[in-house]
């Protein structure tokens, strides 16, 4: 399985638990931005995968928000690693912020 599969996957089944430490959390959003840099190459299905995946983080952000505090400033840690807004997973306290539904690619 090629890496980019792994990380597919690694983070599309991650989605489904938000209930984890905010350590599991990074490494689902770092697996998130590794897929963003070869999304173009992906297949039709594997693209419809990471949607499908991106749609149950933005229905589960305000818990995987509150976890993710417990062990870094998310804030602190964009600025540090320059992470852009087109990463909108990093983004977790802003999507929290929101009162209308989130969809995917907000």
């Amino acid at each position: 399985m090629s890496n980019y599969k792994k990380w597919l996957k690694n983070y599309t089944v991650s989605v489904k638990f938000p209930n984890v430490s905010g350590f599991e959390i990074l490494e689902m959003l770092e697996s998130r931005s590794r897929l963003a840099l070869i999304e173009n190459q992906m297949s039709p299905n594997e693209r419809k995968d990471l949607e499908s995946g991106d749609a149950t983080f933005l229905n589960q952000v305000h818990v995987f928000y509150a976890n993710l505090t417990k062990i870094v400033d998310l804030k602190e840690l964009r600025r540090k690693r320059n992470i852009l807004p087109s990463h909108w997973w990093w983004y977790l306290d802003k999507l929290s912020e929101r009162k209308e539904p989130l969809a995917a690619g907000a």
